[in-house]
């Protein structure tokens, strides 16, 4: 059974009225327990080649999001328990509801854990918007330790707009910049801290567009960069070599009607290199770059190779 819910969460994911790694993991978990609750399958292997084709289908609504990947990993296996049809359902509703659970404990650690971390930040500078740090900077108010945010407008999809309404509206002042005023007003803050979308075996944040360049005038500032993200951001496939894909955007976000003879590019996301960022806030802690790999490849178990990545967990499955 084709799920219109499925499609309406890939089509809101493309079209970015759903954006941010947390808020892309939590509409795909929706979607998935709704589009099993709503399946009309009669036979447990008919089931499960509608629940592949469905979590494909969300697993790739965006290329950079292993945050996602990694929900629908965990969840999924339970797909492939000997059970009977509708217990094989409840396990699978109910893990879905599990999880957002425990992600949501998990965000509330990270906001806790962040705005002790800053807590002789009066100025914080962020770019684009992040709902983990989002939680972090609501928290450092409430903490009555931020005094400031400064924020960029994050073209070509301005989602830095989230932040500075959000931020202000729960009565924190923002000063909201063009990107390309980032390296002046970095001298005013205290800290930078951004998301990030994927976190690599480097060590190095993959987040949005412009992150990479912020990040180095940070650090030639001497202004720390943190990362704040889950722990399940991280992609073990790069653990073994594989290259984290970069959404390649439309160029119409940029220029709608361009000259002709003009090319234009549009990433979404850039690379920041594990080197200037000064640590990475998750829900287990504060680690550099570095131990938070380490964590990682404990936690995850990388070095027994016991790993296996969604698709082919899915394929290995049909």
């Amino acid at each position: 059974m084709e799920s219109k819910k499925i499609k309406q969460t890939v089509h809101s994911i493309r079209s970015l009225k759903i954006q941010g790694a947390s808020a892309v993991r939590k509409a795909i978990v929706l979607a998935l327990k709704q589009s099993v609750q709503e399946s009309n399958a009669h036979s447990v292997k008919e089931f499960r080649h509608e629940l592949r084709k469905n979590a494909l289908l969300l697993a790739t609504a965006r290329p950079t999001e292993p945050e996602t990947r990694t929900a629908l990993r965990i969840i999924l296996k339970k797909a492939f328990a000997e059970k009977p049809l509708n217990e094989l359902k409840k396990s699978i509703i109910q893990e879905c509801i599990s999880y957002e659970k425990n992600r949501k404990k998990a965000m509330q650690k990270i906001a806790k854990i962040g705005a002790r971390e800053l807590k002789n930040c009066n100025t914080v500078f962020t770019h684009c918007h992040s709902h983990t740090v989002e939680a972090i900077l609501l928290q450092a108010k409430k903490n009555r330790t931020l005094k400031r945010v400064i924020n960029t407008e994050t073209r070509p999809q301005w989602q830095g707009r989230i932040t500075a309404t959000n931020l202000a509206k729960a009565g924190i002042p923002v000063t909201h910049i063009v990107d390309s005023a980032a390296g002046v007003f970095l001298e005013e803050a205290d800290a930078f801290i951004t998301g990030a979308d994927a976190i690599l075996a480097s060590g190095a944040a993959i987040n949005k567009i412009g992150t990479s360049l912020i990040s180095l005038k940070a650090k030639q500032l001497g202004i720390p960069h943190y990362i704040a993200t889950s722990t399940h951001s991280f992609d073990p496939a790069t653990y073994y070599g594989e290259k984290e894909e970069i959404e390649q955007r439309s160029p119409k976000e940029v220029w709608e009607k361009k000259p002709k003879g003009v090319t234009i590019k549009n990433p979404a996301f850039d690379t920041t290199k594990a080197k200037y960022i000064k640590a990475i806030i998750c829900e287990k802690g504060i680690f550099s770059p570095k131990k938070f790999v380490k964590k990682m490849e404990k936690d995850l178990k990388l070095k027994e190779k016991k790993f296996t990545s969604l698709v082919e967990m899915l394929h290995r499955q049909n």
